[in-house]
């Protein structure tokens, strides 16, 4: 029989055996595994023929615009538009009080009437003095023939003659005071026509077509000649202001002229120039227009820049007068165009660069350049061969001389505008159409947080 103190070790030996089996079983558990390779997406180049633009800042012009101002003195009795109303040419905006133009009117009127009475009256007396001439110079041809036969005695003859006289002198007399009636008679009249004139201004009226701000002058005020009542603004269509330097003019007009006869140069219009046009919130460039002015003056010489504009149709007012703008005009073709989307370009104190992934699947850095965007597109100038596989998705995850589990995928071609094509759209309207406000500051907030994810994964401290 065995003894308590016997039994006793045999179990602290077993716990002993226990412990030491279930601590190798651990041990082994816990042997390090390294991850597997981290997976991304990888795509090679689009290599297309892409168009080539002048890309510069303007500012947006209304076409039409105009000051809405008084041409009468007098207190401001109604005003008949809202604040932001569209109105139209020749409606009336103001009423200025009425009463004193209305009196003008009434003395013109009767001033006219008086001069037309005395060039009756004038008319009346030329008639008498003309029969009392015919009778003076019958009696004065009497008496001069009585007087030649001494039938007549001088005195008669005398009298006879200063009668003629004094008919004449009173015709001349009457057809005076008749042109004296006339020239009251056009004073009257242009006091009438001027009097017509202050009154119709007493109603102001819309000199053009558009959007009218508030106004300016508040109703029961009293407004002199030439007083600013309001303004009016149209704003279909809108005009865009921009410079282009010396250079870009040059490479405008050479690419514009190029193939061309001169007889073709002769009959060239500029509105078969498309440009382009982008606000501060829009991606890319969905406004579509057409060049439609180059300052004749030339470059000037001070800013080597010359001068142009840009007309856009604005049937829904989304370009406001005013706004900064991002203007583009087609210029060229560029051949075999290596491009990548935008995303997968990052920038670091070093420069900008991609990551590719070799044969092997192993990340390797490829410093770049970069040229024009294409929406969500950029050209690679110089630095990365067509045939690299490039990462798209899991930029953060690659660090240079690692390995990847890569995914390929295919990119699409870039829709490009024609050098001529009319002003419809350009590429990436459809796409600013489609996506509202909210996802482009969302996208705008995104980029940079994946760009910095980007440039800690390949700082040269990670990558060693």
């Amino acid at each position: 029989m065995l003894s308590r103190g016997f039994t006793a070790r045999m179990g602290w030996s077993l716990s002993a055996v226990l412990v030491v089996v279930v601590s190798g079983c651990q041990q082994s558990s816990n042997e390090y595994q390294p991850p597997p390779p981290p997976k991304v997406t990888v795509a090679t180049p689009v290599v297309q023929t892409v168009t080539q633009f002048v890309e510069e800042n303007g500012e947006t012009e209304a076409v039409e615009r105009a000051e809405v101002r008084a041409r009468v003195r007098g207190f401001l009795e109604e005003i008949r538009f809202q604040p932001a109303q569209t109105v139209q040419k020749g409606d009336v905006l103001y009423v200025i009080e009425q009463d004193e133009y209305i009196a003008a009117q009434s003395a013109a009127r009767a001033a006219l009437t008086a001069a037309e009475a005395a060039i009756e009256v004038a008319d009346a007396s030329i008639k008498n003095a003309d029969v009392e001439v015919t009778r003076s110079n019958l009696e004065y041809e009497r008496q001069k023939s009585l007087f030649d036969q001494d039938a007549t005695t001088k005195s008669d003859f005398e009298r006879a003659v200063a009668n003629r006289d004094a008919a004449v002198a009173a015709l001349n007399s009457a057809q005076a005071s008749r042109s004296a009636a006339l020239a009251d008679r056009d004073k009257a009249q242009a006091q009438l026509e001027q009097a017509d004139l202050d009154f119709g201004y007493t109603e102001v009226q819309a000199p053009i077509s558009g959007q009218i701000t508030r106004t300016l002058i508040k109703q029961g005020n009293l407004v002199e000649s030439g007083s600013h009542l309001a303004t009016i603004v149209a704003r279909d269509p809108i005009y865009a202001n921009f410079s282009i330097s010396d250079r870009q003019a040059l490479r405008l007009q050479e690419a514009r002229l190029e193939g061309t006869t001169p007889s073709e140069r002769a009959d060239f219009d500029l509105t078969e120039i498309p440009v382009y046009l982008g606000r501060e919130l829009d991606q890319g460039y969905p406004f579509a227009g057409n060049l439609n002015y180059i300052d004749q003056e030339g470059v000037d010489q001070e800013t080597g820049t010359l001068a142009l504009r840009a007309i856009f149709d604005n049937p829904d007012e989304r370009l406001l007068a005013g706004l900064f703008v991002r203007i583009r005009v087609p210029v060229g073709e560029l051949e075999d165009a290596v491009l990548l989307p935008e995303k997968a370009v990052s920038r670091d104190q070093v420069g900008t660069f991609v990551l590719v992934v070799n044969g092997e699947d192993v990340v390797q850095r490829r410093e770049i350049t970069t040229g024009a965007r294409y929406g969500d597109m950029i050209v690679i100038a110089t630095g990365l061969e067509a045939s690299e596989r490039v990462v798209l998705e899991g930029v953060q995850r690659a660090r240079p001389g690692n390995p990847v589990t890569a995914t390929n995928v295919t990119l699409s071609p870039v829709e490009m505008p024609a050098m001529d094509a009319p002003p419809e759209a350009s590429p990436e309207a459809a796409d600013a159409e489609d996506s509202a406000s909210e996802s482009d500051d969302a996208a705008a907030e995104a980029a940079p947080t994946e760009r910095e994810s980007a440039e800690t994964a390949a700082r040269p401290s990670d990558a060693s």
